[in-house]
């Protein structure tokens, strides 16, 4: 099992693939009746946003260290919106020394009546979906997530091989009609994995480490649009596989799932 206690190391540079342009922002605006400054340190706000839901991070300048990772926010965008608030868009690579020592970023998207509220809400939902997912990548039976594994017998059908397993976050489901659909398959944790699993084929048969986002949306009219990262980056492949399956979901009006997932190799220590 990898050890919770050593002191995590400075994270990696951001990969040459992150946009992120740094970890502090300031940001002028204006309206008909004032303009202001709105200004935020995304280490210090990352730090907040962990310890107020229980866990134990601690900032250093700009990363934030928590149970053997580092965490490296970076900010890529903020948009005022009309009437008043702001979007955001930051990204957080994750790095361990044993588990994924060059790191993996992912996107947040959020939006906040400030810039703090906004980055916080981003920071709290990769908290909720995206860090469970690391933190149970350390353990031999993970506490809060699901695990797919090969199992004996299988090998010559399994795209994973047996040092190998996937890891499946909490599943986030948002629909517009929530009434009860008889006979319908209730959204469950392996639902989006196991509906597009073939387009993971190359990732799943390497030996590296993989963090995967998930997210599929179909509004009311039937219209689908689809996003697949690994580790950040576009997968045209999966966001095919992920725009297929919404096809066949029931009329919920508008409707979107979301998930993060990482796939590893299992060493003698973890």
């Amino acid at each position: 099992m990898f050890s919770w206690f050593k002191k995590a190391p400075r994270p990696p540079k951001p990969s040459a693939d992150n946009p992120g342009r740094g970890h502090t922002v300031r940001v002028a605006f204006a309206n008909g009746q004032r303009s202001w400054e709105e200004n935020d340190d995304l280490a210090t706000s990352l730090t907040d946003s962990l310890n107020k839901m229980g866990h134990k991070a601690i900032a250093k300048h700009d990363w934030v260290e928590l149970g053997g990772f580092s965490l490296l926010p970076q900010v890529v965008a903020v948009t005022p919106l009309e009437n008043s608030g702001v979007n955001t868009v930051t990204t957080i690579q994750v790095s361990h020394p044993e588990l994924v020592p060059a790191g993996v970023f992912e996107f947040q998207h959020a939006s906040g009546a400030d810039v703090r509220e906004s980055f916080s809400q981003g920071f709290k939902g990769w908290a909720e979906l995206d860090l469970p997912v690391f933190l149970d990548a350390l353990l031999d039976k993970p506490a809060a997530c699901m695990v797919m594994e090969m199992k004996a017998g299988q090998e010559a059908t399994s795209l994973l091989a047996v040092d190998r397993r996937v890891v499946l976050g909490p599943p986030l489901q948002m629909v517009q009609k929530s009434h009860p659909i008889p006979g319908e398959h209730v959204f469950c944790p392996c639902c989006l994995f196991t509906s597009s699993f073939r387009a993971f084929e190359k990732v799943l048969k390497d030996r590296d480490f993989h963090g995967v986002r998930m997210f599929v949306l179909r509004n009311a009219d039937g219209h689908i649009q689809a996003d697949c990262r690994v580790n950040g980056i576009e997968w045209p492949e999966g966001a095919a596989a992920l725009a297929q399956y919404a096809r066949d979901w029931p009329d919920r009006g508008t409707e979107y799932r979301k998930q993060y997932f990482v796939i590893q190799t299992r060493t003698a220590s973890s």
